[in-house]
C-alpha cells in the first residue's frame, strides 16, 4: 500500500469517527432539548422533535407522528398541570450507523402544584436519525419507573 493510500485510508476513517461523533453529541443535545420543552410544555414544539413519522411509547400507549405526539402531551398536560423540572443524566450513546444513534438514559423531575410537590424517575430509550442536519426522535421510549408526591413517598 503506498503512503498516498494509507493517508486517505486513516483519512477516511477519521471523518467517519468524526460523524459519529457529531450524530452522538447531536443525539445528547435532541435529549437535553426535549427536557427543556417538558418543563414548559408546548405540544406541537415537542412534536416537532420527532421525524414526521416518529413513534413516542408511554405507560399510557403508542403514539405515532407528530399529531398524534401532540395530542399526547396536551392530554397529559390537561392531566397534570403542575410545574414540573426534568433532569437528564449522562445519556449512553451508540451511533450504529454514521446518521442513526441509540440512546438510553434515566430521568428525574420534580413538581409542584398547589396541592403539594411530586418527585419522579424512570428511563428513556430513543432512535435517533441524525441524516436531515438535525437531531429527531424516530422513537423514544418513555419508562416511568416511580411518579409520586411526597407525602405518600415512593416505598414498596
Amino acid at each position: 500500500m503506498s503512503a498516498e493510500s494509507r493517508l486517505q485510508t486513516l483519512l477516511d476513517d477519521l471523518v467517519s469517527r468524526v460523524t459519529t461523533l457529531e450524530s452522538e453529541r447531536a443525539a445528547s443535545g435532541l435529549m437535553h432539548r426535549y427536557a427543556a420543552l417538558l418543563d414548559n410544555p408546548a405540544p406541537e414544539s415537542l412534536a416537532s422533535l420527532f421525524t414526521d413519522d416518529g413513534v413516542l411509547a408511554t405507560g399510557r400507549g403508542t403514539h405515532s407522528g407528530r399529531d398524534e405526539i401532540a395530542g399526547f402531551f396536551r392530554s397529559a398536560r390537561a392531566a397534570d398541570d403542575s410545574d414540573k423540572r426534568h433532569f437528564i443524566c449522562q445519556p449512553e450513546l451508540r451511533a450504529y450507523t454514521p446518521d442513526r444513534v441509540r440512546l438510553q438514559c434515566y430521568f428525574g423531575y420534580t413538581a409542584r402544584a398547589g396541592d403539594g410537590s411530586g418527585i419522579g424517575w424512570g428511563t428513556y430509550t430513543a432512535e435517533v436519525c441524525t441524516d436531515s442536519g438535525e437531531a429527531l426522535f424516530e422513537s423514544l421510549t418513555i419508562d416511568l419507573h416511580v411518579g409520586t408526591d411526597l407525602e405518600r413517598g415512593w416505598g414498596r
